[in-house]
Parts: C-alpha cells; sequence; structure tokens
C-alpha cells in the first residue's frame, strides 16, 4: 500500500499544509504573519524543566549531562538483502579511500573553507565555513574566491556534514591537519554568532548570522585573495537582508547578512552532537575549548527560540532585535508538523524533552508524500536525525530508541521505493545517500540491501570523482595547474562532496550499532594512514 493511502483525510489535509507552509520557508516569496497575531502553538507556555522553587535558571555553559560514549541499549533490525562479503567489503573500502586521496579531500575541503585567515597579522578570530555563490578564479597564478552579490544564506547545511567528517578523520587517523581543519570550522559556527554582535558590551549574544563579510582579505599562507567587494553591501533578497555593523567588536566595519532561519538548524544541531564522538580526543587543549564554547552559544539559541515561543530573533538593518514575521523565522508547533524540529532544540538548549512527545519523529507527514519538496524534506530529515543524536547526550535512550526506529521507518520507505523503480521525487540519489549515513552515525543499524545500495554510490562516485577532466579542480594552487575558472564545490549526483567524509562516521561515530552490517572495513580505514 501507498504511504498515502494509509493517511486519514484530516493527516492527509495536514501534510499538504505542511507542504504549502515549507514552500512558503524557501520559496521566493515569504508569508508574513501579522504582527499582532500569536503565533499558533499547541504548547501553552515555555517550561524551562525547573522545579518552580528552584532559582533562576542556569545561563549555558557548554557541558553536558552524563551520558554514555556508545549506543546505550540493544537495538536491531530485520536483515535485508544480500550479505556483503569480506573480500567485497574490503574492495568497496579501498576504493573509498582512493576517492579520498586522490581528490585530496580533507585538504581540499581545508583549501576551499574560509572566512577569516589564521594568517591576518593583526591576529583577528579566524575561522572558515563552506560557501555557496562562490566563483573561482585563477589568473597569473593566484587565485581568487569571488562572492556573488546576493550572497550565502545556508553556509550551515553547507558546514556541517564536513565538519563531522573532520571531527572522524581526527579520531581515526590523530592527524594535526584533521584536528585543525576540525578547530576551523568549529570557529565557522562560532563566527555566526560573533558576527551578530553590535558592540563589545553587546547583551545579545545569542543571535545568529547567515553569513558575515568582514573586508576583502588576502589568506598568505595560500597565496588566496577572498573577495567579498559585492557584499558590502550586497543585494537584498526575501529571505535575508544585508545589514553594516560598524563597531562589531570581532571585525570591524562588518556587513552580515541576518534573518537566520531553520532550514539549516538541523544539519548544525546534529553536527554539534556528533562532535562529541571527538570530545577528549583532540590532543589539543584550544580544539577542546572551541568545541565547549561552541555548544554554550548554541545552548543559548536555542534556549532564546524557546523563549520566544519558537521564533528566530534577528536584527534589523537598525540594529532593533526582532523576530521575523516571515514562517523561515518560526517553528510551527501545531499538530507535531515540525515537533522534531522544536524537540532538538528544546534538547539543545534544556538538555530534557520537556515533556514534548514526537513518536518516532516522523509525524503527520510521511516519507513517500511525493507532494513536498526535497528540500522541505531535508529539514524534517535533518531535525530527526539531530534530536535522536541529541536524546542519545541528553542520556534519554528510551527516546533516542524511539527516534532510531523512525529514522529506520523513512529508510525503509525509501528504499521500497528505488527498489520498485519508482524513487521518490524528494528523496533523490544524494539526499538518500545523505540520510543513510547520517542515520547510521546516529546508531541505526543498516542492513545489508542498504549497505550495497550505499556501496554502489562507492563506486559511482570512485569513476566521477577521479575522472581524469576532474582531476585539476583539487589543485588548483598548484603551479602545475593552469589559469582558469575551477568549480567551488565538485560535488557529483552520487554522494554529495560534503558528505563523502561523514562517511568515515562508520569507523568513528560513537554510536555507530554494531548489530549493523558493516559499511567499510574499518581497520583498513585506520591503517590507510
Amino acid at each position: 500500500m501507498h504511504p498515502l493511502q494509509r493517511l486519514s483525510p484530516r493527516l492527509l489535509s495536514l501534510a499538504l499544509l505542511l507542504a504549502l507552509l515549507l514552500i512558503a520557508c524557501t520559496g521566493d516569496e515569504p508569508v508574513e504573519v501579522r504582527p499582532d497575531a500569536e503565533f499558533p502553538t499547541d504548547s501553552s507556555a515555555s517550561d524551562t524543566g525547573a522545579p518552580p522553587d528552584a532559582g533562576p535558571e542556569a545561563p549555558p555553559d557548554g557541558t553536558l549531562p552524563t551520558h554514555a560514549r556508545e549506543l546505550p541499549f540493544d537495538y536491531q533490525r530485520t536483515d535485508q538483502g544480500a550479505p556483503v562479503s569480506p573480500a567485497e567489503l574490503q574492495a568497496v573500502t579501498d576504493r573509498y579511500l582512493e576517492v579520498l586521496s586522490g581528490t585530496r579531500y580533507f585538504d581540499v575541503v581545508a583549501e576551499r573553507v574560509h572566512g577569516w585567515p589564521e594568517s591576518d597579522p593583526e591576529g583577528r578570530y579566524w575561522y572558515g565555513s563552506w560557501w555557496s555563490g562562490i566563483t573561482v578564479r585563477k589568473s597569473g597564478g593566484r587565485v581568487t574566491y569571488h562572492h556573488s552579490a546576493d550572497g550565502a544564506d545556508n553556509n550551515g547545511l553547507r558546514t556541517a556534514p564536513l565538519l563531522e567528517g573532520a571531527c572522524y578523520a581526527s579520531s581515526l587517523w590523530g592527524d594535526a591537519g584533521d584536528v585543525h581543519l576540525t578547530r576551523t570550522l568549529m570557529r565557522g559556527f562560532i563566527s555566526w554568532s560573533l558576527a551578530m554582535r553590535r558592540h563589545g558590551a553587546d547583551p545579545e549574544e545569542f543571535l545568529l548570522s547567515r553569513a558575515a563579510y568582514p573586508e576583502s582579505v588576502v589568506d598568505t599562507a595560500l597565496d588566496l585573495t577572498i573577495d567579498y567587494s559585492l557584499n558590502r553591501p550586497g543585494e537584498d533578497g526575501s529571505a535575508s537582508e544585508y545589514v553594516y555593523i560598524p563597531t562589531n567588536p570581532t571585525w570591524p566595519n562588518l556587513w552580515v547578512k541576518n534573518k537566520r532561519s531553520k532550514d539549516d538548524m538541523g544539519h548544525m544541531l546534529r553536527a554539534i552532537a556528533q562532535l562529541d564522538s571527538c570530545a577528549g580526543s583532540f590532543g589539543d587543549a584550544a580544539a577542546e575549548a572551541e568545541l565547549i564554547e561552541m555548544r554554550r552559544l548554541y545552548q543559548g539559541w536555542s534556549r532564546r527560540v524557546e523563549d520566544d515561543r519558537w521564533g528566530i530573533a534577528t536584527l534589523t538593518q537598525d540594529h532593533e532585535v526582532t523576530i521575523p514575521g516571515e514562517t523561515l523565522a518560526h517553528f510551527v508547533d501545531v499538530s507535531n508538523i515540525e515537533c522534531t524540529g522544536i524537540l532538538a532544540v528544546r534538547l539543545m538548549g534544556r538538555q530534557n524533552a520537556g515533556g514534548r512527545d514526537c513518536g518516532d519523529g516522523i509525524g503527520p507527514v510521511e516519507e513517500g508524500l511525493d507532494e513536498i519538496r526535497g528540500s522541505n524534506m531535508q529539514i524534517l530529515r535533518t531535525f530527526h536525525e539531530a534530536a535522536a543524536n541529541l536524546a542519545l547526550l541528553m542520556n534519554d535512550g528510551p527516546l533516542a530508541r524511539q527516534l532510531l526506529e523512525g529514522l529506520a521507518t523513512r529508510l525503509d520507505v525509501i528504499m521500497d521505493r528505488y527498489e520498485a523503480g519508482d524513487p521518490p521525487p524528494n528523496a533523490n540519489v544524494g539526499d538518500f545517500a545523505a540520510l543513510l549515513i547520517h542515520s547510521a552515525n546516529a546508531g541505526v543499524p543498516l542492513t545489508s540491501r542498504e549497505v550495497r545500495w550505499l556501496h554502489a554510490r562507492i563506486d559511482e562516485a570512485h569513476a566521477t570523482y577521479l575522472a581524469p577532466a576532474a582531476m585539476a579542480q583539487y589543485r588548483i594552487f598548484d603551479a602545475s595547474t593552469p589559469d582558469g575558472e575551477y568549480l567551488y564545490e565538485p560535488s557529483q549526483p552520487n554522494i554529495d562532496f560534503k558528505d563523502l567524509g561523514a562517511l568515515l562516521g562508520s569507523c568513528a561515530s560513537q554510536y555507530q550499532n554494531p548489530n549493523g552490517r558493516p559499511l567499510l572495513d574499518c581497520d583498513r580505514v585506520r591503517a590507510a594512514r
């Protein structure tokens, strides 16, 4: 039976309503909420989870409750598909490792992520993130990253899987370069908060920008020019505006994009949770401190969102704090439509579910509803992943188990459709690969058919990423690479470039389920460097 046929008319109506709401969130024309209207909610008030006589809530400090550093329960699924033999597993692992080495994967990521360079002689806060809207040009042997005037809106969803991959690499191989890349990306997450400070004594510590544009700068370590000129200011869009903050204490004369939306927060909260797999193993005190600071800022942001009745505050162009009317700045707290998003924010901020019941995390919008756009289903899927990860960190095993079972249901529905030759239009190959990878890293035990499906994508990645015509884009700083224009992001339609490193979680994530069929030969992975 098709999942649509299992829905009651009421739930089907809700699902289609969600489709309209989510399309409004990410479309060209945001939906305005009346300024004098209460945003719809099923909860009467924010619940901090503290007893009434407990006194003021302690400020966020970036620490976590005591929790297991492995999956704390036995969770199994009935296997489906032909098991992968040890010889097959070794062969596909070798091909995967060849993709990483042939593309110079982590070196390329380190070269592409940018924001403010560590080589700055004035020692301002350095960081990097992954961007959209970049044109890479090499002229006279020098490389420039040109930022487009419309800027980047959702760098968090791009940066998050890279942060996870860098964490896994540093955990597996202990390489100083991988640790440094992890630091760069954690600092990128931190930078989105620092960029919203209007002055050194700004009391609003927990706002987030979409992106920040300091003065154009040369990274002397790479002889790279980062050209932000078209963003100072850039072109305002329907989703965000450019705000000038001349007295920002970290980067003076800064321009930022405001109206941080919920679209990429699932990816980001999932990554912050998965970084616990590396906590205590960096071998670098600065990295450990940055992990705690990153957590602290996002704990504070999450608490503020809950306290603002699930609205996301921002700065206006006049530097006033406001909650935008557009739906992109609000979690829909009606009929569990965005339950896992709200749950993930609650778990991040206050480290408990606060009585919120999301069931298995799927809610009224089931996988298999083809009317929902792929980007909007990704919002629901990534918040589901984030909530499962955070439930484990907050030592709520029953909640985590239920959410993992819901992720497994998502995998079953999509896998059935692929095997039937009718893949969902809102679960393209790259998105489904990402869902498999991140669900497994959270503790879902993969079945043989899921592993074989991912292995086929690794084989395709080996053929496409390592094609002779693609090789120059991985070496744009080499003297032998000619002048010209190159891709900033060399993604292929099998496994997204940004998710390639996240596959290492099958050997490095602390919540990898021992009952799952192995995706990689982890002994070969660990011996690769």
